[in-house]
């Protein structure tokens, strides 16, 4: 992302406001789904902006989420809508569930407001690489992690006024299938049920884990583990600790 689009999105960043603020049940029946496992991830490094492919077990995360969240997806009121953030795993991640799905990848359509948090310098490492080399910049995160802008990125209430309208102009007569990021995930989780900030820290979730958000409320629609076996999953993935 260009630093004038993250100007603009952190021009928004005033309108933020607790993640509970918003009434509950606003918005229409979304399906959430992360990308699978990374290189990165596997490595426990932050991505951001920056991009990694999918491992072989990010690949077979997809397959059992696929194949898990297939049922839910055809309850669905209406004609689905599916929305992908334009980072290259993600857009891995929508082009397996299509074919697994038997749609066209062409489905999906491409939603810049949600690819992931710009983390700006701090990209392509891992928190304890931040916490060494940047121990003032981590001090300041900590001490204020909502408020706090990393260095050419944006922070988390910028992130959550960016979901927030991205998620105020969908159709609310359709259902959305959407594949994105640990952060826009949380940020659509909290934002469609009222979560508090607490309630939202405390978020964290698998590569093999979807969530059924409608009328304000979530389902965490998860593969059971003789279904993981089945496809040789090697684990759940990382999540961000951020």
């Amino acid at each position: 992302m260009t630093d004038e689009m993250l100007a603009r999105e952190a021009g928004h960043a005033g309108d933020a406001c607790e993640a509970s603020g918003r009434e509950p049940g606003l918005y229409p029946p979304i399906l959430l789904i992360r990308h699978g496992e990374t290189q990165w991830n596997r490595q426990g490094r932050l991505q951001g902006r920056r991009d990694a492919p999918l491992t072989l077990n990010g690949m077979r995360q997809c397959l059992a989420v696929a194949a898990t969240v297939d049922a839910h997806m055809r309850t669905l009121p209406g004609d689905v809508c599916f929305w992908v953030s334009p980072l290259g795993r993600a857009r891995q991640t929508a082009s397996i569930l299509a074919d697994c799905w038997q749609i066209g990848f062409d489905r999906f359509i491409e939603a810049p407001d949600i690819a992931e948090r710009a983390y700006g310098a701090w990209e392509g490492n891992t928190l304890s690489d931040v916490e060494t080399d940047r121990p003032g910049e981590f001090r300041q995160h900590a001490a204020d992690p909502w408020g706090y802008r990393v260095p050419g990125g944006e922070s988390k209430d910028e992130l959550f006024a960016r979901i927030e309208g991205w998620l105020d102009g969908l159709d609310r007569h359709q259902a959305h299938v959407v594949v994105t990021h640990s952060g826009c995930f949380r940020a659509i989780r909290a934002l469609c049920t009222g979560a508090s900030r607490a309630a939202t820290e405390a978020y964290r979730e698998p590569q093999t884990t979807a969530f059924l958000l409608q009328s304000g409320s979530e389902r965490e629609v998860a593969p059971p583990a003789a279904l993981l076996q089945a496809f040789g999953v090697g684990g759940s993935g990382r999540t961000v600790e951020i």
